[in-house]
Formats: structure tokens, sequence, C-alpha cells
């Protein structure tokens, strides 16, 4: 498959010269089209729409304007998203880029994509707050409780063995937010 090349208006003014300069009477030969396209390295069909374009202009006694049509913006636009509606969805809606996007009804591809671009960007606070006094005494005291109570005068106590102790910590069982039930709002 070929790509379609587009002519700048330059080119396609200078199409309509050649075709011009081809024509006698307002008529064309039967190969200048043909010839006119692969000079230029166009499609035969853009050099006869170029042509037809201006033979019209030139009926309705107008200024010949071969010019491309086309906007400068062309293509798919783009999703306007309002970024400052974020702020306003609750933290457990838009810990996942699945559950903003359901919040702010766009897909999920246009919130990555607006992430990649850099114009959202990823925040993570896993609060650190100080201990108090009550919190050291507390990790302290389980610290101390953890001794083995049969090495305590020996000059290196040493700890019970903890091979019967499962610590869970809670944080892991939400990595992610899927399997976490949320109220409903």
């Amino acid at each position: 498959m070929r790509l379609r090349r587009w002519l700048t208006d330059a080119q396609r003014y200078a199409v309509y010269a050649a075709l011009h300069g081809k024509s006698r009477n307002g008529k064309l030969p039967k190969n200048a089209t043909k010839e006119v396209a692969e000079f230029f390295q166009a499609h035969i069909r853009v050099v006869q729409r170029i042509w037809k374009c201006a033979r019209e202009q030139i009926a309705l006694g107008q200024e010949v304007d071969v010019s491309n049509k086309r906007t400068s913006q062309v293509g798919r636009k783009k999703v306007q998203l309002d970024l400052s509606q974020m702020a306003t969805i609750p933290l457990n809606r838009r810990s996942t880029l699945k559950s903003l996007a359901k919040s702010l009804d766009v897909s999920v591809s246009t919130l990555h994509r607006k992430f990649k671009l850099g114009e959202i960007r990823r925040h993570s606070s896993t609060m650190k707050p100080h201990l108090r006094e009550s919190n050291k005494r507390d990790r302290l005291q389980f610290c101390i409780s953890m001794l083995d109570q049969e090495t305590l005068g020996d000059a290196e106590p040493k700890f019970i063995d903890m091979q019967n102790i499962v610590h869970i910590d809670e944080k892991w069982c939400f990595m992610t937010k899927n399997g976490k039930i949320l109220p409903e709002a």
C-alpha cells in the first residue's frame, strides 16, 4: 500500500500551471494528466481534481485558487479533560487509573496518554508520622517481650525462636485496591 503524498500549495499551483500549459482551448490532450502526475509523483486523481477545481472556478468567473482546503488541525481531535475535577474525586476512587477513568467518565487509554505526556502524575503519600512517647514505649516493650527469658543474665541475650509466630503486614493485603470493597458514595 502506498501512502498518500500531500502536495503543498506551491506544488498544486505548479500542477495547475503545467496542465494549463498543455491545454488547448480549455481541453487537455489524452495523456496530459498522467504525465503531470508522474512528474510530480502524485496520484492521477489528485491531478484531475486540481484541474476540475480550476475549470469550475474559471467557469464561474472567479480567480483560480487550487490551494489545499485542509485546515492546519486535521485528524482525530483530543478529548478535552478537566483536570481540576480530579481534586474533587475521593482518594479511594482515584487510586488506580481504571477507577479514576470511571469517575471522570473517560477511557483508561485517554488517562494513560495524559500520564505519559506528563499532564497528570502519580503521587503516593505513605504517611510517616512521628512516634509519640507512648508508641515508642509500646514498641520497646514488644521487643523486650521477644527476648528469651533464660538468656537475660548472659552478656548477650538472645531472642526467642520465632518459628511459630506470623507477622502480617496489612498494607500488603491491599497493594491494589481492586479487591477492596469500597462503600457506595
